[in-house]
């Protein structure tokens, strides 16, 4: 099996490829127009996405493009009938998105979002804390970074960055999850300063349960996820992204007793692929198609409220 990596972008660097080469019999090509090849294990190097779409035989394309691109060459993978995983967000529009999936569906392949914070073991264990205790009341989530260089992609508005479209796709997913059905945005506040997003929250309930979520490209690093009921509070540090080469502590604290919860190193990406090749090789197509339709739904009526 093969995939082609449009984009040679820090998170390819950092997570995406190191992932992959743990997978055997697995092999990459990839595609950037702003970087010089270098020797990590590609088959194949390639300075046009265009070309590389045609040229390459991979099956699968992961886009890990600046956001303002990702429809265009998602839309171009899915022609040449390949599966697509791309970085979030999707696409900046939902009116974009439901076309993706259309277009997907009628060409039965996979394609997915890159949220893989749910992949890694402490979420695993964290659900199991939560079945075993009364529901969930609250939860409260935090996801800060420092203000971001004057050239990195997320501080450009045509580019499509932002804190908006980079970090909504994490509430999106705690809302899917954890929520569910009958998501009711409460308040929404900040979307937009002087045209891009540096910071946002909001708030939103179900019946049940209560969200609230901060975020912002211009405070000190900050995060974590707090969940809580009547007699019990579980607190994850680095939920959004938690790093491979470290163990993780899940604190929980239930009648005033204090336990921490040592969750061994793992790879969140690894994991995703894992499954995504899974998935390819039963012909699940549909699988992640909810997902994706949920988190953009969910963005629309964000944006709405907003």
């Amino acid at each position: 099996m093969k995939i082609l990596i449009l984009g040679y972008s820090n998170l390819a660097k950092r997570k995406i490829i190191p992932a992959l080469k743990k997978i055997d019999d697995l092999k990459f090509d990839i595609a950037s127009v702003t970087s010089s090849p270098v020797n990590n294990g590609h088959t194949s190097w390639y300075r046009n996405y265009k070309q590389a779409l045609k040229s390459s035989s991979a099956k699968i394309v992961y886009v890990s493009l600046v956001n303002s691109l990702h429809y265009r060459f998602i839309n171009e993978a899915i022609s040449l009938r390949k599966h697509v995983i791309v970085d979030k967000p999707i696409a900046l529009d939902n009116y974009e998105v439901l076309k993706l999936i259309k277009k997907a569906k009628k060409n039965k392949l996979i394609l997915s979002e890159a949220l893989t914070f749910n992949y890694h073991k402490q979420f695993s264990e964290l659900k199991k804390i939560i079945s075993k205790n009364k529901p969930i009341k609250n939860i409260i989530m935090k996801f800060n970074i420092p203000k971001p260089k004057k050239n990195d992609t997320k501080l450009k508005f045509k580019l499509g960055g932002g804190c908006f479209n980079d970090m909504v796709p994490y509430a999106a997913e705690v809302n899917r999850i954890f929520l569910k059905k009958n998501i009711i945005i409460k308040s929404f506040i900040n979307r937009t300063r002087n045209k891009l997003s540096d910071s946002f929250s909001l708030n939103t309930t179900n019946k049940e349960v209560e969200f609230y979520g901060f975020f912002s490209h211009n405070s000190e690093y900050e995060n974590f996820i707090i969940f809580s009921s009547d007699n019990y509070l579980i607190k994850l540090d680095r939920f959004c992204a938690p790093p491979s080469n470290s163990n993780l502590l899940i604190k929980y604290k239930k009648k005033n007793i204090l336990k921490k919860i040592k969750i061994k190193k793992d790879d969140m990406f690894l994991n995703f692929f894992i499954e995504f090749f899974d998935k390819i090789k039963k012909n699940q197509y549909n699988y992640y198609y909810k997902k994706i339709l949920f988190n953009s739904v969910f963005k629309k009526n964000v944006i709405k409220k907003s």
